[in-house]
């Protein structure tokens, strides 16, 4: 069984109640965020951006068994 460690901040934690959790047998970043915006609806309005092992990506990433994914809601800087 292939397990990824999803790191949530922010308003998508608020989205989705906590703030990690593990999958099972999820190939891709894609997928991923496929299957939580289905579950999480309001995530689908949500510009946020995804990293893997510490690395955003901006393209679709295969995930290895014990990737750490985060997902990062919108920030500014100031």
């Amino acid at each position: 069984m292939k397990e990824i460690t999803v790191l949530t901040f922010g308003i998508i934690t608020e989205i989705i109640g906590k703030s990690n959790f593990v999958v099972n047998d999820i190939a891709s970043t894609e997928e991923l965020k496929k299957d939580l915006e289905a579950k999480f609806p309001r995530l689908r309005n949500l510009d946020y951006a995804v990293a893997v092992n510490k690395q955003t990506i901006t393209t679709v990433t295969t995930l290895e068994a014990g990737s750490t994914v985060a997902l990062l809601p919108p920030f500014s800087g100031g």
